[in-house]
C-alpha cells in the first residue's frame, strides 16, 4: 500500500514538472515576438512580464494540463487524434485558460492600455496557431522526455 502511495506521489510530481517545463518554455518563445515586436514593449517591461509569467505559468501549468486533458476527454479525443476537431479543441483549451492569465500578467507588469490591447489582440490571433502546437509539444515532452504514457 505504501509503495502505491509513493508511486502515485512520484507520478504527480513528474506530471507537474513535465507540464511546468512544457508551458514555460513554450510561452517564453511565443511571448518574444508578441511583446518585443508587435506590442513594442521595452526590453525591461518584457523581462518583467516574463519574470511574472514564470511565476504564473509555474503555478498554473499543471491546472492547465488537467483542464486540457479534461476538455479532450469530454470531446472523446486523445493526443493521437488529427484533423480540424482536435485543432479547435486545443485552441479553445489554450485560449480559455491562458488569456485571462496573460491579461493579469500584463497588467501587473506595467504595460500600457494600448500595449495590453495590442498584446491581447495578437495573443487571440496566434492562439489559433499555437494552441494545437502547444498540445503536440506537451504530448511529445510528456511521452518522450518525461516518459508519461497516457494523455
Amino acid at each position: 500500500m505504501e509503495a502505491v502511495l509513493s508511486s502515485n506521489k512520484k507520478q504527480r510530481c513528474v506530471n507537474f514538472v513535465a507540464d511546468v517545463f512544457a508551458l514555460n518554455t513554450f510561452c517564453y518563445f511565443i511571448s518574444i515576438p508578441i511583446e518585443l515586436g508587435f506590442a513594442q514593449m521595452s526590453l525591461e517591461t518584457h523581462l518583467h512580464a516574463r519574470l511574472i509569467g514564470l511565476f504564473i505559468i509555474t503555478t498554473t501549468a499543471r491546472p492547465f494540463g488537467l483542464w486540457r486533458d479534461w476538455i479532450f476527454k469530454k470531446c472523446s479525443l486523445t493526443d493521437q487524434n488529427k484533423g480540424v476537431f482536435p485543432y479547435l479543441v486545443d485552441t479553445f483549451a489554450y485560449l480559455s485558460f491562458e488569456m485571462p492569465l496573460y491579461l493579469i500578467n500584463l497588467s501587473i507588469s506595467g504595460a500600457s492600455s494600448e500595449q495590453m490591447i495590442r498584446s491581447v489582440f495578437i495573443f487571440f490571433l496566434i492562439s489559433g496557431i499555437v494552441g494545437r502546437p502547444y498540445g503536440i509539444y506537451r504530448s511529445f515532452l510528456r511521452r518522450n522526455v518525461f516518459k508519461i504514457n497516457k494523455n
